[in-house]
């Protein structure tokens, strides 16, 4: 894809578009329902599966167990939801945002915290759970916040890398706590997913009320305005945005 200059966009994974028409192979299409809303299922084409799927298929949160979710952008509200929906006893959402974090409580989050500049995150929350959350889940894409979320889970829990970092970000852990805490560091590509299964796992989610679709679209806009869209995003204003033509 390029601009009207002729120069190449960056497209993740290499399949973003902005078009109103794209070709694909029919091997990549999923029937859906048509009473649900395209814009809720454009949802569940990424933010929702990564999420909700890092809790599900990678980690398999247990009910009963804790959840510490580190950022609160679409990804990190659906893998709240997730925990929600797999029966935590405990969801902790953590964001730099008050704003986030009042989101993050209507979509499943049982407590928040919201970090001074010099806090030590991990010991805040081992003080909060009595010794480290049982997953954390890091939704941001930060080498050092993965080894945050690390450090922060108890003696054989599970942390979860699910957001993307730079190139150049690396992650440092004790290399004894892998054996004598038996703790284990992972990441969830795509909420280690199957779209031909999870997609239609979540959308019937989604029709039995569980899943919060619409809750999620803070603003629609037009095509014209994706340049604010844009915007929004970054400045954090939205817990999804949707581009409807």
């Amino acid at each position: 894809m390029r601009d009207t200059a002729g120069k190449p966009l960056a497209i993740f994974s290499g399949c973003g578009t902005m078009a109103e028409y794209a070709t694909v192979s029919a091997e990549n299409l999923i029937k859906i329902d048509p009473q649900i809303p395209l814009e809720c299922a454009a949802l569940v084409g990424c933010a929702v599966t990564t999420g909700v799927g890092a809790v599900f298929n990678t980690a398999g949160v247990e009910p009963g167990a804790s959840v510490v979710v580190f950022g609160c952008g679409g990804v990190g509200l659906s893998a709240i939801q997730g925990a929600r929906i797999a029966g935590a006893q405990r969801i902790i959402a953590v964001d730099t945002l008050q704003s986030k974090l009042e989101m993050a409580k209507r979509f499943g989050a049982t407590d928040t915290l919201l970090p001074s500049k010099d806090e030590d995150v991990s010991k805040s929350l081992k003080k909060m759970t009595s010794g480290g959350p049982d997953y954390a889940f890091e939704c941001v894409g930060s080498g050092e916040l993965a080894g945050t979320a690390y450090r922060a889970i108890r003696s054989g829990g599970t942390a979860v890398v699910v957001g993307v970092a730079k190139p150049t970000d690396t992650t440092s852990v004790r290399t004894m706590t892998l054996v004598f805490e038996e703790k284990v560091l992972t990441g969830s590509a795509f909420g280690s997913c199957v779209p031909r299964v999870d997609f239609p796992r979540m959308l019937s989610l989604y029709l039995g009320g569980q899943l919060k679709l619409d809750e999620m679209i803070t603003r629609r806009y037009a095509i014209a305005e994706a340049p604010q869209a844009f915007a929004d995003l970054e400045s954090g204003k939205n817990a999804r945005g949707v581009i409807v033509f």
